[in-house]
C-alpha cells in the first residue's frame, strides 16, 4: 500500500505516483495515434468524410452521462470491498491481541499462542498466492507436515486451537466460562476468515464488468468524430486526456476490488501481519 501525505497540496499534486497500470501508457499513446489517423483523414478528405465527422454532441452527452453513472457505481462497489476488507483486517488485529491476552492469562499454552501469532500469515497466503514457504520455520515438524498436506490451512489452525482449549477444559485448567470466552475468540477468527474469503472469491459480476468495458470502448472510439471537425489537431491531446481519465477510473476499480493482493493500492496485509506478531510477542513476554 502506497503511503502519502496529501496535506502539502502542491508537493502532493506533483508527486510521482511511482507506478503505472499495466499497459496504460501504451494504450493512451495508441489511442492518440488512432485519433491522429482520424484527424489526418479528415484533413485529407474534408468533403468526402464530412458526414462521418458530424456526429451530434447529444449522442456523446447522453452516452457519457450513462457511462459516468456506471463508473461511479463501479468505483463505489470496488471501494466498498476494499474498505470492508480493511475493517476485517482491523478486527484480525484486535481479536489476535485479545485472544492472546486471554490465553496467556488462562492457559499459558505456548502452542496455542504460537498458532494465534502465525494465523495472520496463514490467512494472508491463503488469500494470495498460496506461498507457505515459512511453515517449516514457524511450526513443529509434525504439524508443519500435516499443514502442508491439506488444502485449507486456516481451518486446520482453527481446529487445533479448539482442541487445545477443549483439552484445557477437560484437564480443569480453565473453567466453563473461560472455555466459552476462548471459543468465542476462535469463532471471531473463523468469521474473519469467512468474510475475507467472500470478498476474495466474489468478484464484480461478469456481465456487468464486460458490459461496462464494451460501452466504454464504443464511447471512446466514436468520441473523436464529434470533436475533430471543430478542433482539428488539438483533438488529439484532448482525446488522450479523456481516455486516460475514464480508463484510469475503471482500472482503479479493478485493482481495489481484490484488496488482499500486493498491488500498490491493496491493503497493507504484510505490515499488519508483522505488527500482530510483534504485539503478541510483547504480550507473551510479560
Amino acid at each position: 500500500m502506497l503511503k502519502y501525505n496529501n496535506k502539502i497540496w502542491w508537493k502532493f499534486l506533483f508527486k510521482p505516483s511511482g507506478y503505472f497500470f499495466e499497459g496504460m501508457i501504451w494504450s493512451v499513446i495508441l489511442y492518440g495515434v488512432v485519433t491522429g489517423l482520424f484527424t489526418f483523414l479528415h484533413e485529407l478528405y474534408p468533403i468526402k468524410l464530412s458526414g462521418l465527422y458530424s456526429i451530434s454532441p447529444t449522442f456523446h452527452t447522453v452516452l457519457g452521462l450513462v457511462i459516468g453513472l456506471l463508473l461511479v457505481f463501479r468505483t463505489n462497489t470496488a471501494y466498498d470491498r476494499w474498505w470492508e476488507g480493511r475493517k476485517h483486517l482491523g478486527a484480525l488485529v484486535n481479536t489476535s491481541r485479545h485472544f492472546s491476552m486471554k490465553v496467556f492469562g488462562y492457559l499459558g499454552n505456548e502452542e496455542l499462542l504460537n498458532l494465534i501469532k502465525h494465523f495472520p500469515y496463514i490467512l494472508k497466503e491463503h488469500l494470495r498466492n498460496q506461498n507457505f514457504s515459512e511453515i517449516t520455520n514457524i511450526f513443529p515438524p509434525a504439524f508443519a507436515k500435516e499443514l502442508s498436506s491439506i488444502q485449507h490451512k486456516p481451518n486446520l489452525l482453527l481446529t487445533r486451537m479448539s482442541q487445545i482449549v477443549l483439552e484445557g477444559f477437560k484437564n480443569k485448567t480453565i473453567s466453563g466460562e473461560q472455555l466459552i470466552i476462548l471459543e468465542n475468540e476462535i469463532e471471531k477468527l473463523s468469521n474473519i476468515l469467512g468474510a475475507c474469503e467472500r470478498i476474495r472469491n466474489t468478484p464484480i459480476p461478469f456481465g456487468y464488468s464486460i458490459h461496462l468495458k464494451r460501452i466504454l470502448l464504443i464511447y471512446l472510439i466514436t468520441l473523436p468524430f464529434g470533436f475533430i471537425r471543430e478542433m482539428s489537431w488539438w483533438c488529439i491531446p484532448l482525446m488522450m486526456m479523456v481516455f486516460f481519465t475514464m480508463i484510469g477510473i475503471e482500472l482503479i476499480g479493478e485493482e481495489i476490488e481484490d484488496p488482499f493482493g500486493m498491488d500498490v493500492n491493496d491493503l497493507p496485509f504484510d505490515e499488519l501481519q508483522v505488527k500482530i506478531e510483534g504485539n503478541l510477542d510483547e504480550i507473551n513476554k510479560q
